[in-house]
């Protein structure tokens, strides 16, 4: 872990087709186990390659811009349970990496998908919930005795074994209300009561829905796991978000309007009111066209939207550009998405109509009756994150759509793999 802390991240040729785990059954786990109990996978990833080394994983945490933690426990004296935890925020240097102990302590890094398309990969195994759920990848590598401690996260996570062992308990379900750990940086539970106990060798996943307590330990150094993390908003983050857009959205023409006014004293607010202001409310609430646009753009905001440069390309500028580094004659060459990007589409109406609204990082793609051809490389697009560049030549039929292709590569939401950026 030690010897390197320099990272390059080849962005190399990866397909990406949707793949199935080994001795998984998607229908059972979706009706059974879905947000509601944990469960083993065992060999769920028999035969998959640890894609990203520790150095890797280290090298990035020392970059500015990436989100990582150092976590360190300290046992108490005269205590076999207890510990003290320590954390630290990055980014790191090479020298604390260096002066760390041999064990009991773990390096997290958060959204490692966004940086390595090998570690992106694995979302490919996760297809039968939809994208749009997926938070991120998170990357922890621990030492002997290494973890975080007894605790529960608010959102379904898959944790796969990369290399090394775990060991991970399965203890009681939790609410927001459950105790917490005083003193401690990290939210721990004050009582944790083992029920069920996995070992996780490499290929090995475990399930653990939201609210449901673990406890994850190393077993040896070298012990690496991906968490596949989910999406799990509050009713109060949705709403204000939503509220903000119908606030930016609405004519200052539509406003609340008591016709049926009834007198039962002058600093009275009759029911009647209540029952106008709750229809207008729920009238605009139940607007599904509105109700889309919003989420398209609401789910496909970036997890660092603040990374998102302000100059990105407008298609609506005069600045008419040039596709000039891709070869659409060329059959063989492969487009790539960005990972860090989130292509989602929503169909309004029936498979076969032209009603298919398009979102990116944020913002809609509004394209006036596409053609069912561009619906379909829409589609491949927004699913794939490696593809032919053949699924592009519907693009280049329209003058607006072809501005918009031109958009995503100057953004870099798509680009050409790059032969010469080699390690």
């Amino acid at each position: 872990m030690h010897s390197l802390f320099r990272i390059i991240l080849n962005k190399s040729p990866l397909p990406m087709p949707t793949k199935q785990l080994y001795s998984f059954d998607q229908e059972t786990f979706l009706n059974e186990y879905w947000q509601k109990k944990p469960l083993l996978i065992k060999g769920g990833l028999a035969g998959w390659s640890n894609p990203i080394s520790a150095d890797e994983l280290a090298g990035l945490a020392l970059e500015e811009h990436v989100e990582s933690r150092l976590i360190l426990s300290r046992p108490i004296a005269n205590s076999l349970t207890e510990s003290q935890w320590i954390l630290e925020q990055g980014p790191f240097s090479e020298q604390r990496f260096s002066s760390l102990d041999e064990k009991n302590w773990t390096l997290l890094v958060q959204a490692v998908d966004h940086y390595a398309p090998e570690v992106a990969q694995l979302l490919a195994y996760f297809g039968f919930i939809p994208s749009w759920q997926i938070d991120d990848v998170m990357v922890s590598y621990a030492t002997k005795g290494g973890g975080v401690g007894p605790h529960y996260d608010r959102y379904d996570v898959f944790l796969v074994q990369g290399q090394g062992q775990r060991e991970w308990q399965i203890g009681q379900n939790c609410h927001q209300d459950t105790p917490l750990q005083e003193g401690q940086p990290l939210s721990l539970l004050t009582e944790f009561n083992n029920a069920e106990t996995y070992l996780l060798s490499p290929g090995d996943i475990l399930y653990v829905p939201p609210y449901a307590s673990h406890w994850g330990t190393a077993l040896d150094n070298d012990c690496m796991t991906y968490s596949v993390g989910f999406r799990s908003p509050s009713k109060a983050e949705m709403l204000d978000d939503y509220a903000g857009y119908i606030q930016r959205h609405c004519s200052e023409d539509e406003r609340f309007r008591d016709a049926d006014i009834t007198t039962s004293g002058a600093g009275a607010i009759d029911a009647k009111t209540i029952d106008n202001l709750a229809a207008m409310l729920v009238e605009q609430l139940s607007d599904k066209e509105q109700l889309r646009r919003w989420f398209g753009r609401w789910a496909s905001q970036s997890k660092y939207a603040e990374t998102i440069s302000d100059e990105a390309f407008d298609i609506n500028d005069d600045e008419e550009l040039v596709i000039d580094e891709v070869d659409f004659s060329d059959a063989a060459l492969r487009i790539h998405r960005d990972t860090a990007s989130r292509f989602y589409y929503i169909n309004a109406g029936s498979s076969d109509d032209l009603s298919l609204q398009f979102f990116i990082n944020g913002r809609e793609v509004a394209l006036a009756e596409p053609s069912q051809k561009l619906q379909h490389s829409i589609k491949v697009i927004c699913n794939e994150l490696v593809f032919s560049v053949e699924a592009l030549q519907p693009w280049l039929e329209d003058e607006f759509a072809r501005k918009v292709l031109a958009g995503m590569f100057e953004n870099g939401e798509l680009y050409v793999e790059d032969d010469s950026f080699q390690e």
